[in-house]
């Protein structure tokens, strides 16, 4: 047990940490001249990060990260290759 989880606070950092990725996400979908039009590598940037926020919440808020190992390794596989696909497909590499 961490002192997050001993303080009661785990649930509020993983809230800030979400926050702060959708802030960062955000920031990176306007175009220098003010429109909303991310480029190919920000596009990427911002897919990766919806994929993080959505792995915490996988493993924060539904707490599969004290389900069995089997379950954790399932989740950590979508994860991964949800993310390489939406990836793929977006930049063309995959169709």
């Amino acid at each position: 047990m961490t002192i997050l989880e001993i303080l009661g606070l785990r649930n509020l950092v993983v809230w800030l940490v979400l926050m702060g990725v959708t802030l960062v996400s955000w920031a990176l979908s306007f175009h220098p001249a003010g429109q909303v039009s991310p480029s190919v590598s920000g596009g990427v940037v911002m897919i990766a990060l919806a994929f993080i926020k959505v792995r915490l919440v996988i493993f924060n808020f539904m707490e599969v990260d004290h389900a069995p190992l089997l379950l954790r390794l399932i989740c950590e596989a979508w994860g991964i290759i949800g993310c390489a696909s939406v990836i793929g497909f977006y930049t063309g590499l995959l169709g």
